[in-house]
């Protein structure tokens, strides 16, 4: 199989079918393409196996003024790029495509191990009960985009080992780049999938500036036939876009395959990836970076403040290409925030959302009237808690967390349902948050009603000892 020619990626065209398609039908075809149609972490992973190689082939774009004129330029210099290098994208041969030829074949693992949805070894599903000892048979489509997705994303932890080109690898491994601290991914959408490649394009002055690291040559391009690896695979920004995290050898079979530990990375703060928000802390020694988490429990709306701070600080501000939208007119903005959450070497969950945004919370005052919105919120939240211990005070609960736990999920699914009012307010703020904490109170109140029944006489003391502590301050008295 070819990945150049033969169908293997899943998109959503613009009549509404679903179809796979080779990375030729994508860039050919991709002005009637919708979308993609994968999970999270299969979309992060083609997208920036798509921008790597746009970046590729147009060598850039040099600078700013470069990048507005490259979005007529992707399609054809990219088909002339993968025709260039065809050989570079068989599944199979001399050179497979994100393998390693040069592995000693141990066929340690079973191919399930590649697809984060499927039951295998140690590694339970709920809804999949078809794991076997020899594995399940893949067809070659669905193999490509589990090993592509699984170089971007490999939980850490100890792995089995093999010799690479006479040298043993290591039994340990750490998350590939994507998965680093479980981060939330932020990816521009655009009308095609051509234009989205375009907006999420960086140029070589933003790499310089922001990555500090040359743009250097995607990994499929090299002959890695050493386990050592030469800063151009690793500290360079197309070098990394599709790592080489694991060493991996296919079996002819698609049920098995020879896996180990492949190159490491640098992580915050020496590397920041492009895709990430990165937030400053104070920690115990000083100003520190991190990536803002991909949290299951939370609607991202509460983050946007930090996505889309584009007033960077060193390494911290929302994804780079964010950059972008401040030369376009454009009156919304659509953007992708998604990924894959981990506790250690053990995967938890898929997450996504979209947000359809105007131009206009890119601006630093409107956006800092955005996160004052948040900040009463969560002081909603807080009082929310102090009503709550208050009626199982009064009460005579030993606990109140379970009972705090079931209004706040109640508080904030209010909230998630209306956090288009928080951006209306923060682009016209003629009125102030008064609306918003007008809304706050009452996702307190109903929250605080359903969580504290007031059926008895003893109910309904507690009851009103606990609301007479809900309340959040009003935004003039800050």
């Amino acid at each position: 199989m070819n990945l150049v020619g033969d169908p293997w990626i899943p998109v959503l065209f613009e009549d509404g079918s679903h179809k796979l398609v080779s990375l030729q039908d994508l860039f050919a075809k991709g002005e009637t393409i919708r979308d993609l149609s994968v999970n999270p972490a299969q979309r992060i992973a083609l997208m920036r196996l798509l921008i790597c190689i746009a970046q590729a082939a147009l060598d850039g774009p040099k600078n700013e003024e470069d990048w507005k004129t490259s979005l007529l330029l992707i399609a054809p210099q990219s088909l002339k790029y993968l025709e260039a290098n065809r050989h570079s994208f068989d599944l199979f041969g001399d050179k497979p495509f994100l393998q390693v030829s040069d592995l000693m074949p141990t066929l340690n693992a079973s191919m399930d191990k590649l697809e984060f949805g499927l039951a295998a070894g140690n590694n339970p599903k709920l809804f999949d009960h078809g794991a076997c000892e020899d594995g399940r048979c893949h067809v070659s489509a669905h193999a490509a985009l589990s090993l592509l997705t699984f170089q971007c994303f490999s939980p850490g932890g100890m792995i089995g080992i093999t010799s690479w080109s006479g040298i043993q690898t290591s039994k340990n491994s750490e998350h590939a780049p994507c998965l680093e601290s479980s981060p939330l991914h932020t990816i521009l959408r655009g009308g095609n999938v051509v234009e989205t490649i375009w907006l999420n394009l960086l140029s070589r002055k933003q790499v310089q500036e922001h990555l500090a690291v040359g743009m250097g040559r995607p990994v499929w391009e090299q002959t890695y036939a050493t386990l050592s690896p030469v800063p151009e695979w690793t500290q360079t920004y197309l070098g990394r876009m599709i790592p080489l995290s694991r060493g991996i050898l296919l079996d002819g079979s698609l049920r098995k395959c020879t896996f180990v530990n492949g190159f490491s990375f640098a992580k915050l703060p020496n590397y920041r990836e492009a895709m990430l928000t990165v937030t400053v802390f104070e920690g115990k020694k000083g100003q520190e970076y991190r990536y803002l988490p991909l949290r299951l429990e939370r609607h991202p709306w509460r983050e946007l403040n930090s996505v889309l701070n584009l007033n960077r600080k060193g390494k911290s501000g929302g994804p780079l290409a964010l950059e972008h939208l401040c030369s376009l007119e454009r009156g919304t903005v659509d953007i992708w925030t998604g990924g894959l959450a981990a506790d250690k070497g053990k995967l938890l969950d898929m997450a996504e959302w979209v947000f359809s945004v105007p131009a206009q919370l890119l601006d630093t005052g409107t956006l800092e009237i955005y996160g004052k919105g948040v900040e009463w919120a969560r002081r909603g939240e807080f009082s929310l808690k102090e009503s709550v211990k208050k009626f199982a005070s009064e009460m005579k609960m030993a606990d109140s967390s379970g009972l705090f736990q079931w209004a706040a999920a109640e508080f904030w699914s209010v909230l998630d349902a209306q956090y288009n009012q928080l951006i209306e307010i923060a682009q016209d703020h003629a009125h102030g948050l008064d609306p918003w904490v007008t809304t706050i109170r009452r996702a307190m109140y109903t929250a605080y009603n359903q969580a504290c029944p007031s059926s008895t006489p003893r109910q309904m003391r507690a009851f009103v000892a606990g609301q007479s502590l809900l309340h959040v301050k009003e935004p003039s008295h800050d």
